[in-house]
This record gives structure tokens, C-alpha cells and sequence, in this order.
């Protein structure tokens, strides 16, 4: 699980760095009408990141809770996919923005890759949410995991602000 850390730990600088940089300085996503529908996705693969990045920084998901960690990676997996067809449909992206893209996907697909094989020891054993601790790793993942969560809220905010439609008319 230590190199798992490391990668989310590597996504989580550059995925604040693509936000940063690319959705707020560059394209001011936040204001753009057009980026509605983009930034409701980026909220909700937000609040999917804040579950990957906080369940797997101090729990190991045994049994049935494997399944459940399975299908929050897939759910992200099809949300990103999503995203990039929304992206290319409403806007032209930057070269650094496409490259971002492009190590975020490729390490998003490393960090997947090596917790199938954990994922699927895990499902095999008695359903529990286990304790982990992977020390700094762990207190590193969870700042991350804060952030997401907080700009995950920001975008779904903004993206139905950009709509004119409130939380409490969906």
C-alpha cells in the first residue's frame, strides 16, 4: 500500500496543480456558463477522490467494504471519462492542460492497477473496515483527501450556480 500512497499523494499535487493552474487561473471555470456541466462532474469525481483519498489513507476495506472501494474507483473511472468527452465538446483544452490529463490518467491507471490485487485479496476475507496507518503517508493522503472534499464542494456549488439551478430544486 506505501507506493499506492506515494502515487495519491503525486495525484493529489498535480490534480491541485490542473485545478489550480488550469480550471481557475487559465479558464476561469467558475464563471464560465458554459463549464456547468464540467464543473458538476469535477464535484462529484471530487467527492469520489475524497473517499479514495481518506478510506485508503486509514482503512484497508475487507469482504463485502472491497466491493464498495471496487465500485468507487470504477464510478470515478466513468465520471473521468465522462469529464473528458464534456471538456472536449465545450472548450479547447491548453497543451498543459491535455498533458495534466495525460499523467493523471496514466497515474490514476498505476495506482488502480496495483489495489486490484489488494482489492480482490480483501474481498476474500470477513467484511470490516480495518484500521491503517501508514504514518506520514497517511496524515499526507488525508490533507489531500480535506482539500478535495472542500473543492469538491466549490465546483458542485459553482456548477449549479452556472445552471441557475439550486441544491434544493434538483
Amino acid at each position: 500500500m506505501e507506493i499506492i500512497m506515494y502515487i495519491l499523494i503525486f495525484q493529489g499535487i498535480l490534480g491541485g496543480f490542473d485545478v489550480i493552474w488550469n480550471h481557475e487561473y487559465k479558464e476561469s471555470l467558475p464563471s464560465k456558463p458554459s463549464a456547468a456541466l464540467e464543473q458538476k462532474i469535477h464535484g462529484i469525481r471530487e467527492l469520489f477522490y475524497a473517499i479514495i483519498f481518506l478510506g485508503l489513507a486509514w482503512y484497508s476495506w475487507h469482504g463485502f467494504w472491497a466491493w464498495v472501494m471496487a465500485g468507487i474507483l470504477l464510478i470515478e473511472i466513468i465520471l473521468t471519462a465522462w469529464d473528458f468527452v464534456t471538456e472536449d465538446q465545450t472548450r479547447q483544452l491548453s497543451p498543459t492542460e491535455r498533458i495534466t490529463h495525460l499523467i493523471l490518467s496514466m497515474t490514476g491507471g498505476a495506482y488502480v492497477a496495483l489495489l486490484i490485487p489488494i482489492l480482490w485479496q480483501w474481498s476474500n476475507e470477513v467484511s470490516s473496515l480495518q484500521s491503517a496507518n501508514y504514518g506520514f503517508l497517511s496524515i499526507v493522503v488525508s490533507v489531500f483527501g480535506i482539500g478535495v472534499f472542500g473543492w469538491a464542494v466549490r465546483d458542485l456549488k459553482s456548477g449549479f450556480q452556472l445552471s441557475q439551478v439550486h441544491l434544493g430544486d434538483v
